[in-house]
């Protein structure tokens, strides 16, 4: 509770604060839904006017307040002032003073006293880019916020979770937003990958009793995925099991010649293997909870399974020869290999986007202590790879945290003899599990170091040996010295050595004692990441030489400055083999040259072990060693506060999702510090003055958590108190929210001065009289590098970030200083001069933000210059979607030097400029003028300052083992680990697509990063249904061919699709009429009685003779016309916005004329009067494109006056050509089979052009996907065939957005009831909300094209890489068929047609399980493969079918003890099974099951192909005497012919 007296200062400030005096006024509330929060309305009584902020108190007492600002003025004749808010609040903040009629009000004066550090967004099955994040951040600027308040921006979706103010140590319940407020989202449906090291000592105990792995799944998973339920979260997730094994082998002819080439090497000499396996692989549970019992089951039988691996698959008598193996310790293990295979997953984030995910999450789950050992070029790239994706890494070690700096990486070495070099990986957010529950016979004491096993001897405890355990060194002491002396010589420091001849003197006493020097470290010259250069430059400084009795003149003159204040001991910075105690007796320092230089001497003759660092090297002659570069200090991680790391930008990333505590430090919540108790009257201070934002109900209780007894206690920090279940550590006290904060070294950060607001000047004063702990100030450790390390620290779980990760923040402030800039850094400049969106486009977007905030007013102006800013936003847009960072503020050099460099190009610059950050990379835009601009076109200056030496390491080809789910083998597998090169990526090319919005030459390109998706149109079976399989009435592999009837009404059906894809209406007002197929499904004849459309009246049908038409006869052509445009019995003509009038589909008027024709009996025939038609340009296409009236939905207009002259240059329609469906052809191509020619009829192949291609970047998905092809054996002059063409998409018709958004739709130029239908969505300017919005929009009004009872087809999204060719964490299923069980059958048709026959005969399994085609016209190097109808399983061939294969998974080699003669070689043959994880939950329906129906298809397979109750022979023999029917019928028709 706040005290009652102030004094008159804060009097003073209560009153520039607050304007005028408090007043009273009624409070009413109202709703408008749960998605958006209700304006604030005032009533004219009030005198509040739109904007402002005012204080409403929530108790009697005033200290429970909130802030809301006014959004809308209301007129009132009422007598008293009214305030119109929303009712959430009542619900959010449960106080009962809100059942009054009267509160008490002030309005504010100074909104900067109320503006807030930091605001956390929650955001919950929705994905947004980057760029949206800024869009969003930016309408939120000038408004006010409040706890749990729904906020809605442009389609995008969040709800406020935390807020935070600066240096204070708790939330606030609501605040005033600043342009300097950081802004960080939060989601509740992250991509999550859980990685959980089988390391040995997951089968060991803890000090509790309990295995590692047992603490793993039943403690940290366990309480992990109870906060999930809490939170309602609704993650994917991705749960890996790996392990590294090694062999006790000599060599690796050791190994059988089978597995030689999957065994790898390390530096030490041992092989190894690594081995993955997924247990879930992008599953969505409300509750993971039921699921640990699976996870338990199979760690349980893990170790067993991986061992014996090889034993169970080789031969028996190659089995004995097999080496020893074993599972490596954590250290030893596959860490840094497992997080590039994750990274490579991430930085494909782009494809196969999820509209209902947001963030990614990369926990790795060790039973070690966070020590590894690990190889220095793959740290640095696995390290720039994380940071450049932006991937919120998680290390949860489930040992006890050691007592020095973790993670920590010790570096290999190939050279014994080289001192260890470490490095602790700040890029990691690092948590220790301690399960609270668990039982212990020491409740105030947790042991931190492993237990000596070797002093058990049979089963009991060898006290003797307890101190002969440890290994000293034997203790000499000069007889002349007492021990007082003695003890201050050894302590006594260095750098206060008196002059040269008293410690020559003190050498000669105490010649026995350990010498204590300073490691240096050497930098490489060039290829060397920033975060390991040492930038600081010293007066001060310590360089090697060799002593000869004299000093070498060449070094005397020139000595190496080095960092004097670094300490860094030998023996720290070394493992207990790192140097001998010979050369550290033997090597001495001697003070020379004056106090600002130190010069380190040896005698050349003890150089005969010299410890060395990884990158420095000593000279074994007479001669001083030499030094190629500035000095590094070896990573000392047992006292890693005295050393400093660099500041960089990679260390700064994430600096800003982080609150700031009352010690001007970012707080990390899992790391618990002594506290010290001076600090309360602080920070009972500052909290009185901000009680007014305090949440309602805690701010008595912050109060009174201040005058604790206790000095000096150990405190956890946390944002969220209600993550916490409601247990107690038993290494912790738990305190409320006011009483956590976070505190620096006993030395280095005793003064908390900076928990107040505002620094007193007895603060500045002390810091700048204290030079020496300003220094020590600035010692910078942990994932932001300005948080200090304390050994007596203890690292708790960052549940907030494991629960509810943060994406990437879009603010940074880390930048180059001038001269880095003019040193290291190269610059070059490039100008965009685009078109400007027209006026008509602008004044389109104007609307009001529906949000009932400050923005509420127009958003866009048509003015010149707001014009400009659109494209410029853009261009900003896209550099954060890709990883950029803003630096809001522009330092003054940095903007000089732009200044500058626009000057000289002849240009003028304006107010609007950015710096944009990634790593090393720093870019500036500038939106620009020039003489004589036109009014339609903007100019925009792009610098781009990259940095001379490139850290660019070599790539890995990495080999592993890998398990996927549902899948009982570690196949063989390889990935090349690499880093991208963000310094080569052409963004001026993405400057140029996203300013020209993706036309003329600027399209989309595999060159630039665009986000896609890919959809295909299922057709709906209606009696092959989910609910008979999963019921037992149908069968798994019972799905009849497609009826005559069904294949000519799913033509009919998709042109419905198309027209309700491109929005079409009729031109009749209301009309929704379709014309229908007038010919007879399996004679092809027209029908005797044509069926009439709705409305027509029973008339006769006007007919038109085709032959007077076609002679050219003007008469018959003009009568034709005007029965096309007959109200009655005319063509069903279609309209839009930008389509001229008499606009028709093609296949409409096909149809149409056959039923109006006289002589017309069949669709060719029709085909040919609209080609003669078209020809004589009576009739059009609307875009221009055809050269020929094509076979499909197409449009065309009549050529009318009014139109003669009309051309569409945009593509905004979707059309489609019909292929092979003016005839029924069958699914299962019996006769196919009999005649041994595989895919008689569908897909139709085609050659690949032989022309070389333009050389582009890798392919965005796995599957080549060319656009242009030309006609097999067709000539050069010959169109090419196009198997895939673009339109655009109209992404945001209800025009929602603030900006022009635009898409393209990449689908398949052909179309057969056979085959799925694919449309892929591509884009780089569009919002990823109102995207995803329009696209389940589709799925659901493609269920109900044929109303409410009637389903034709359902659109599902599949993966671009179904098959994992470009994944290195998904991998399909293989299921082999049984063909030993086929040779009888085989053994009567030649030798030589065995595999392609049983290659057709796979192809008529997958249709009899419902499985269908994915083109049905290719190319013949094209995979391909096919989809349930479901949509929930896809399904590769392994044959010699369609002449291709698998580009990246290796055909699996029979592991059966039988030989592999080349008989049976040609009849290992079977699938690659993979499920379907883009169908989310979201997507799920009748249509496509769940995961009960997709194992019941899978477990029906596997039982087929093996032959389970002779199925595979008997459905053999089926197809077999259908052949042969279909065989007997061909020669009888040929004879009849004949």
């Amino acid at each position: 509770m706040i005290a009652a007296t102030e004094t008159s200062a804060d009097e003073t400030s209560e009153a520039s604060i607050f304007a005028g005096e408090p007043f009273k006024c009624r409070l009413s509330f109202y709703g408008r839904g749960q998605n958006a929060s209700a304006p604030t309305l005032v009533t004219s009584k009030t005198n509040l006017h739109k904007g402002d902020l005012f204080v409403i108190n929530l108790n009697e007492e005033g200290t429970q307040k909130l802030v809301l600002q006014v959004d809308e003025e209301r007129v009132a004749a009422a007598a008293p002032p009214e305030i119109f808010i929303d009712e959430a609040i009542k619900r959010t903040f449960s106080v009962t003073t809100f059942m009054r009629n009267l509160h008490t009000m002030q309005q504010v004066a100074n909104k900067e006293k109320f503006a807030l550090y930091l605001v956390e967004l929650q955001v919950k099955e929705q994905y947004l880019s980057r760029g949206d994040m800024w869009r969003f951040s930016r309408k939120l600027i000038n408004t006010n916020v409040y706890l749990k308040k729904p906020l809605d921006m442009f389609g995008m979706r969040a709800t406020v979770y935390g807020l935070w103010i600066d240096k204070a140590p708790y939330r606030v319940s609501s605040g005033y937003l600043s342009k300097n407020t950081k802004i960080v989202f939060r989601s509740l449906s992250a991509c999550c990958t859980i990685f959980l090291q089988m390391s040995k000592e997951m089968w060991n105990f803890d000090h509790h009793g309990d295995t590692f792995y047992e603490k793993a799944v039943d403690g940290f998973l366990a309480d992990l995925f109870t906060r999930w339920k809490l939170m309602s979260c609704q993650h994917d997730v991705t749960m890996t099991l790996f392990s590294r094994v090694f062999y006790d082998a000599k060599s690796l002819e050791d190994f059988p010649q089978s597995l030689r080439h999957h065994i790898n090497k390390d530096y030490r000499g041992r092989f190894y293997e690594d081995f993955y396996r997924v247990i879930y692989q992008n599953e969505r549970y409300d509750d993971w909870s039921p699921r640990l019992a699976t996870i338990k089951k199979v760690l349980i039988n893990y170790k067993e399974e991986l061992l014996t691996y090889h034993k169970k698959q080789l031969p028996k008598n190659e089995a004995d020869k097999l080496p020893h193996s074993f599972i490596s310790g954590a250290a030893d293990g596959n860490f840094l290999e497992t997080l590039n295979l994750s990274s490579s997953v991430f930085e494909r984030h782009f494809i196969d986007q999820p509209f209902d995910r947001l963030g990614q999450m990369s926990l790795v789950i060790t039973p070690g202590t966070g020590v590894f050992e690990v190889e220095r070029e793959l740290t640095n790239m696995t390290k720039q790879r994380v940071l450049d994706n932006g991937i919120g890494s998680d290390l949860v070690c489930l040992g006890e945290q050691p007592l020095f700096a973790v993670p920590l990486f010790k570096f290999f070495k190939e050279d014994p003899n080289i001192a260890d070099d470490y490095q602790i990986a700040h890029w990691m957010n690092l948590s220790y599990y301690h399960r609270s529950t668990a039982p212990s016979c020491f409740p105030s004491y947790i042991p931190r170091l492993q237990f000596d096993k070797t002093r058990i001897k049979h089963e009991m405890l060898d006290a003797k040996n307890v101190m002969n355990s440890i290994e000293e060194d034997a203790f000499s002491k000069p007889l002349h010295m007492s021990m007082e002396e003695y003890d201050e010589k050894v302590f006594r420091s260095h750098n206060k050595l008196s002059t040269k001849d008293s410690h020559a003197d003190k050498l000669v006493k105490t010649e026995n004692r350990k010498a204590r020097r300073r490691n240096i470290t050497m930098g490489p010259t060039c290829g060397q990441s920033i975060e390991e250069e040492d930038s600081f430059d010293e007066k001060n400084g310590l360089s090697i030489v060799k002593n000869n009795n004299h000093i070498m003149p060449e070094f005397y003159g020139t000595p190496r400055p080095y960092n004097a204040n670094i300490k860094d001991d030998l023996s720290l910075s070394t493992s207990h083999a790192g140097a001998s105690s010979s050369f550290i007796n033997n090597f001495q320092y001697q003070n020379t040259l004056n106090s600002s230089f130190q010069l380190l001497f040896c005698n050349s003759q003890s150089f005969n072990r010299m410890a060395r660092s990884a990158e420095t090297y000593f000279l074994q002659s007479n001669i001083f060693a030499r030094i190629q570069a500035r000095p590094k200090a070896l990573i000392n991680p047992y006292a890693p506060a005295s050393i400093r790391i660099p500041m960089a930008p990679g260390r700064r990333r994430w600096a800003h999702t982080f609150p700031i505590g009352p010690n001007n430090l970012p707080w990390h919540f899992h790391h618990l510090r002594h506290t010290e108790g001076a600090t309360h009257e602080a920070m009972s201070t500052h909290i009185s003055k901000c009680a007014h934002m305090l949440l309602p109900g805690t701010s008595k209780k912050v109060t009174d958590g201040l005058v604790s007894k206790r000095p000096k206690h150990l405190v956890k920090m946390s944002s969220d108190l209600s993550l916490r279940p409601k247990r107690a550590y038993n290494y912790e006290i738990q305190r409320t929210a006011s009483e956590r904060k976070d505190s620096g070294n006993d030395d280095a950060r005793s003064s908390v001065s900076g928990s107040t607001r505002t620094k007193s000047s007895s603060d500045v004063s002390t810091k700048s009289t204290n030079p020496k702990r300003e220094k020590q100030a600035t010692i910078i450790w942990g994932p932001t590098g300005v948080e200090p390390w304390s050994a007596s620290m203890i690292t708790g779980i960052d549940w907030k970030s494991l629960t509810i990760p943060a994406t990437l923040p879009t603010t940074f402030d880390v930048v180059p200083s001038a001269e880095d800039l003019q040193r290291d850094f190269t610059d070059n400049a490039y100008t965009l001069i685009h078109a400007l969106l027209p006026h008509i486009e602008v004044d389109r977007k104007k609307k009001i933000i529906p949000n009932g905030n400050l923005n509420s007013d127009k958003i866009l102006c048509s003015d010149n210059m707001e014009r400009q800013r659109i494209t410029f936003d853009e261009l900003i847009d896209q550099r954060l979607s890709q990883g950029f960072q803003m630096i809001v503020e522009i330092p003054g050099h940095i903007h000089q030097k732009m200044n500058e460099s626009i000057r000289r190009a002849g240009y003028k610059e304006t107010e609007y400029n950015r710096l944009l950050s990634i790593g090393r990379i720093y870019h500036t835009l500038s939106l620009v003028t020039e003489e004589n601009q036109s009014q339609d076109t903007v100019v925009i200056y792009v610098q781009q300052h990259k940095p001379q030496n490139v850290f660019l390491p070599k790539s890995v080809q990495y080999k592993y083992r890998f398990q996927c789910p549902d899948s009982s083998d570690f196949d063989p597998a390889s990935y090349e680990l690499q880093l991208e090169s963000l310094e080569s990526f052409s963004w001026n090319l993405v400057d140029n697509v996203v300013g020209n919005h993706g036309t003329g030459d600027h399209k989309l390109s595999d060159l630039v990063k665009y986000w896609h998706t890919r959809l295909v149109l299922m057709p709906v079976s209606k009696d092959y249904t989910i609910k008979n399989i999963e019921s037992g009435q149908t069968k798994c592999d019972s799905r009849k061919e497609m009826s005559h009837e069904d294949f000519f009404l799913y033509v009919e059906h998709f042109v419905r699709f198309l027209f309700m894809l491109n929005k079409l209406s009729r031109s009749s007002i209301g009309s929704t009429e379709c014309i229908r197929r007038p010919l007879n499904p399996k004679t092809g004849k027209k029908r005797t009685d044509p069926t009439k459309r709705q409305g027509k009246n029973l008339i006769p049908i006007q007919m038109f003779q085709l032959a007077n038409i076609m002679s050219g006869d003007l008469s018959a052509i003009n009568d034709l016309f005007n029965l096309f445009q007959d109200e009655q019995q005319g063509l069903l003509f279609v309209k839009d916005s930008v389509l001229p009038e008499y606009t028709f589909i093609g296949i409409e008027a096909i149809w149409w004329s056959i039923e109006h024709g006289d002589v017309i009996e069949d669709e060719k025939t029709a085909l040919s009067l609209f080609e003669y038609l078209f020809t004589n340009q009576y009739i059009r296409h609307c875009t221009h494109t055809e050269n020929s009236f094509r076979f499909g939905f197409f449009l065309y207009y009549i050529v009318t006056e009014k139109t003669k002259n009309f051309r569409l240059d945009a593509n905004d329609y979707a059309e489609v050509e019909f292929h092979q469906t003016q005839s029924y052809i069958p699914s299962m191509d019996y006769l196919g089979f009999g005649e041994c020619k595989p895919m008689r009829l569908l897909p139709k192949l085609i050659d690949t052009p032989q022309v070389k291609p333009r050389k582009q970047g890798s392919p965005s998905n796995g599957i080549n996907l060319s656009s242009l092809s030309n006609m097999k054996n067709s000539k050069p002059q010959t169109p090419s065939i196009v198997l895939k063409r673009d339109c655009n998409v109209d992404v945001d018709p209800k025009h929602i957005s603030d900006r022009r958004e635009w898409a393209t739709a990449h689908y398949h130029s052909f179309y057969n009831p056979h085959c799925l239908f694919e449309l892929e969505i591509r884009w780089l300017v569009a919002t990823s909300c109102i995207l995803g919005d329009l696209i389940t929009q589709w799925s659901q009004r493609t269920g109900t094209i044929l109303g409410t009872n009637q389903v034709a087809f359902h659109l599902v999204p599949i993966p671009c890489d179904p098959f994992s060719e470009l994944d290195a964490l998904r991998g399909p299923i293989y299921i082999k068929i049984n063909s030993a069980c086929l040779r009888d059958q085989l053994a009567r048709h030649p030798e030589a047609k065995e595999a392609h026959r049983i290659g057709i005969f796979q192809e008529l399994i997958l249709k009899r399980y419902g499985f269908i085609l994915n083109a049905c016209v290719s190319r013949n190097d094209e995979n391909i493969y096919y989809v349930h109808i479901s949509g929930g399983m896809l399904v590769y061939i392994i044959s010699d079918v369609y002449n291709v294969h698998c580009n990246s998974q290796p055909t699996r080699v029979i592991t059966s003890g039988l030989t592999a003669d080349s008989h049976s070689s040609q009849l290992n043959c079977g699938f690659y099974w993979c499920w379907n994880f883009c169908l989310g939950k979201k997507w799920r329906s009748s249509q496509t099951g769940e995961e009960k129906y997709q194992d019941i298809m899978l477990a029906d397979f596997r039982a087929f192909c093996d032959n389970d109750n002779n199925r595979l022979v008997n459905f053999w023999n089926e197809v077999n005497n259908m052949a042969n029917k279909k065989l007997a019928e061909k020669e009888q028709q040929s004879n009849s012919e004949d």
